[in-house]
């Protein structure tokens, strides 16, 4: 799956739970407004009924209809005061405790009065529109507290859907690549191992030709040299997905082996006078002996890779790449600079991606492996610390100096 496609599902399943988040959110609002409505009808029935009996000098007996018909329709708390509000003259639906003396039970039960009226204004009660007689002072049920309160539990339902959406997702990807990996990396290990069989028989034969010249002598050293490198690289292939053993190393001489691998290597240029001039000088810098526990034919890999990529890089006849050793509070950094072309800061994200590369030739896999063998199987890490265009990157590798768990 490419980084778009991947994109673009991480971003559909953000829309989606935000889609469903905001949908439930503006219905549960409908609905508690509905009831809210419906309750605001039902006091207001109560308050209009008793402005009623006030007004009706022979209604005394439709008392028996408020307290059979309109108040067992309550269900949300009401207090209804004096003209004055100083006074309860009926609770329903409000809780407080029965053992309290007067005093205070009429003080609690106005502070619930005025909590009440910054949810709902209060009902006034008059006689003849005229003359106030009392005030009904209502709140909300239970029922539509539950229901302003769904919408705060439905959005956090929803982001923890998308979050464990993401995590389940990445995961997912990030196993298929892996898989991916062991499996590419098995069946080259395989593959080679044919060649390599057979040039080594050619080396061989090489060996025994007479009469052995000077001349045959270095170019079959030369050759079993890179058959043997050929032979580590299928053993370091063949390690991916297994957890390789970690040996105590001197980290200088490892770089310094892979450094003197490549000198042999790289491309020289022919001055007007005559003189050969390599086109990159390798640099080793570290203050003594420095060891760390690695594995040795995957970390001499990671080396390679940002050998050959700051190789690659260089546009100029006076290139030059260091490699600066060093022991820092307890953790081992070893920086790989280069005076190369750089990388364009757009590109800086990408780098350690799979199948990025900025050449024509290659799959891009470099980085991303070398990140792997220092961060998954050595518990280190391998950032990208500066680049910049005309002037050169460095890469920093970060290690402990005890054996990882």
């Amino acid at each position: 799956m490419n980084k778009f496609g991947s994109f673009n599902i991480k971003i559909a399943l953000i829309t989606i739970g935000v889609v469903i988040a905001i949908v439930i959110l503006i219905y549960t609002q409908i609905l508690a407004q509905r009831i809210q409505d419906r309750e605001r009808d039902i006091a207001g029935l109560y308050a209009k009924s008793m402005e009623y009996l006030a007004n009706d000098d022979n209604s005394s007996g439709e008392y028996g209809f408020i307290f059979d018909q309109i108040l067992p329709q309550i269900n949300f708390p009401i207090i209804a005061t004096d003209r004055e509000q100083k006074e309860i003259i009926l609770t329903k639906n409000v809780d407080y405790d029965t053992t309290m003396s007067p005093d205070k039970k009429r003080n609690h039960l106005m502070k619930i009065a005025r909590d009440m009226d910054e949810i709902n204004p209060p009902i006034v009660v008059s006689y003849k529109d005229s003359v106030i007689l009392n005030y009904v002072h209502y709140g909300q049920s239970r029922l539509v507290t539950e229901l302003k309160l769904l919408p705060i539990f439905e959005l956090i339902t929803a982001i923890i859907f998308v979050f464990l959406g993401y995590i389940g997702f990445s995961y997912i990807k990030k196993n298929e690549q892996s898989n991916i990996w062991v499996g590419l990396s098995r069946e080259t290990a395989h593959q080679l191992g044919t060649p390599l069989s057979s040039l080594m028989g050619w080396v061989e034969m090489l060996k025994n030709i007479e009469p052995q010249t000077p001349a045959l002598i270095e170019t079959t050293n030369e050759i079993s040299s890179d058959v043997d490198k050929l032979g580590k690289i299928a053993g370091r292939f063949s390690k991916i997905g297994s957890q390789p053993k970690l040996i105590n190393e001197n980290l200088t001489s490892v770089i310094r082996k892979v450094s003197d691998y490549f000198e042999k290597r790289i491309p020289t240029l022919t001055s007007e006078d005559g003189q050969t001039k390599k086109k990159v000088e390798l640099i080793i810098n570290s203050p003594g002996e420095i060891n760390a526990f690695i594995n040795k034919d995957l970390f001499e890999w990671v080396i390679e890779n940002l050998m050959k990529n700051a190789i690659d890089a260089m546009d100029r006849s006076d290139g030059k790449i260091e490699f600066n050793i060093s022991n820092v509070n307890n953790e081992i950094i070893i920086d790989a600079t280069d005076n190369g072309k750089g990388i364009d800061t757009k590109f800086k994200k990408d780098v350690f991606r799979p199948g990025y590369s900025t050449k024509i030739r290659g799959w891009g896999l470099g980085l991303s492996l070398s990140k792997r063998i220092i961060e998954d199987y050595h518990k280190g890490k391998l950032l990208l610390i500066d680049s910049t265009l005309g002037k050169g990157t460095t890469f920093r590798i970060k290690l402990q100096n005890k054996k990882p768990d």
